[in-house]
């Protein structure tokens, strides 16, 4: 049976959004007592009419959910299942279009439970069938691991489920038992949490322990890569003085052999060539103001973070999973630290904790424009000193390995900037 032409219909959909679908009247009419939606032959939304509709009336009609069914997927707009047809289908040819008309989703994580050294679990979503579910999981409130989901079927009801599953190790479980929080990207509270603990006093402070002296153990390690970083840097510009010296003395010997002049002249041009050779270090941002600014170029940025790069807007580098920065005035107290976003991968919002050295912080993201965000990092209880700045992202991939180029980085936030601000601009910073 042939559609009608677009004319023909009473209604056209002028655009979609988190309201669901917005009609516009293309003549005066009565189409029924309500206006459905329908995907598949499920009905997803409904809105109840009265009396005749004048060309021109605009009308949200709000989509609740969306079953489980193969992409691409398309919505009739009726009065009945069986129609007549009231305005075009709307295309849904991915899960991001099912997205914005949905919002973000809330999936319930249930039958969490332990088989074989596997955390297992089932996630239902009742209103967003063709969600794409990625979780992750933080073990005893420090180490992040991904967790691996199963293609979501369909429930009966419109929406979908789908299973779950995450590998322990041995490691995992220590002298306070173990503690694992199940998170989705861009959600800040955990979606269901599984513990384990034996039945002893003091079991609970036990844990937080063993917590503090991980994150301390990190914090060392990230100092002792600091000083090793240092040294090498050290090491590099003593060998480019040694090799300038040699060269810059066989240049003189030769020159001397050729042109036999004298040898106050000599020793001269010697000393001349030597100075000329040798490259001063690095000199540190400069604190203006009580404020600090690392551009993406700079040195600051060490491990986790990829070479700096420009686009049309400037330059920008790249954190892997964990990136650490070094704060360019240690013996002063941070009052807070603001980080620019650039372009993100695998969430869409910025998702990470921070923490100075070992102590956790508070982040809180303001959006600037498309892709664009500011983190503000502060610690809980005011100033604090921080020789490094830890960032951790919750959420990243690698485009090769999900198909979308050949970039086979690890990547989550592409950084800008960083500022950090200082509780006493009176003073420089030390060295």
């Amino acid at each position: 049976m042939d559609r009608p032409a677009l004319a023909e219909f009473p209604f056209l959909v002028v655009g979609a959004g988190a309201g669901g679908l917005r009609l516009r009247a293309l003549r005066d009419c009565t189409p029924g007592a309500a206006l459905q939606a329908w995907c598949r032959g499920i009905e997803v939304g409904r809105l109840p009419l009265a009396g005749v509709l004048a060309a021109g009336d605009i009308l949200e009609l709000p989509v609740t959910r969306l079953p489980c069914v193969p992409l691409p997927a398309s919505l009739r707009i009726a009065a009945a299942a069986a129609g007549p047809e009231l305005a075009a289908p709307w295309p849904i040819a991915s899960p991001e279009a099912a997205l914005a008309l949905l919002g973000p989703g809330a999936p319930v994580l249930e039958d969490l439970r332990l088989e074989s050294g596997m955390l297992r679990g089932t996630g239902i979503e009742r209103r967003n069938g063709l969600v794409r579910p990625v979780l992750h999981a933080i073990l005893n409130g420090s180490a992040v691991r991904a967790v691996q989901v199963e293609r979501p079927v369909p429930l009966a009801e419109g929406g979908c489920a789908f299973r779950f599953a995450m590998a322990l190790e041995p490691a995992d479980l220590n002298g306070g038992g173990l503690d694992i929080a199940l998170h989705a990207p861009g959600t800040e509270a955990p979606l269901a949490r599984f513990a384990w603990a034996p039945a002893l006093p003091g079991a609970e402070p036990l844990a937080a322990l063993e917590a503090r002296v991980l994150r301390l153990e990190q914090a060392g390690q990230t100092t002792l890569a600091g000083l090793q970083a240092m040294l090498d840097r050290r090491l590099e510009q003593q060998q480019d003085r040694i090799d300038a010296f040699i060269e810059a003395a066989a240049s003189l010997l030769l020159d001397r052999l050729l042109l036999e002049g004298p040898e106050e002249t000599a020793g001269a041009a010697l000393r001349a060539l030597i100075a000329g050779a040798v490259s001063p270090p690095p000199a540190p941002p400069p604190v203006a103001g009580g404020e600090a600014m690392l551009a993406p170029s700079d040195a600051g940025f060490d491990l986790g973070w990829h070479a700096a790069e420009e686009d049309a807007e400037g330059g920008f580098r790249w954190m892997s999973l964990q990136g650490l920065v070094r704060n360019p005035a240690p013996m002063r107290p941070v009052d807070w630290v603001e980080v620019a976003v650039g372009h993100l991968y695998g969430a869409p919002a910025p998702a990470l904790e921070a923490s100075f050295d070992a102590k956790p912080c508070l982040v809180e993201v303001s959006p600037e424009g498309p892709h664009h965000y500011r983190l503000r990092i502060t610690p809980p209880g005011g100033a604090a000193p921080c020789q490094v700045l830890r960032l951790q992202a919750l959420a990243g991939g690698s485009p090769a390995e999900d198909g979308v180029s050949g970039d086979d980085r690890l990547l989550s936030i592409a950084v800008t900037g960083i500022v950090f601000a200082y509780a006493d601009p009176g003073s420089g910073p030390a060295g």
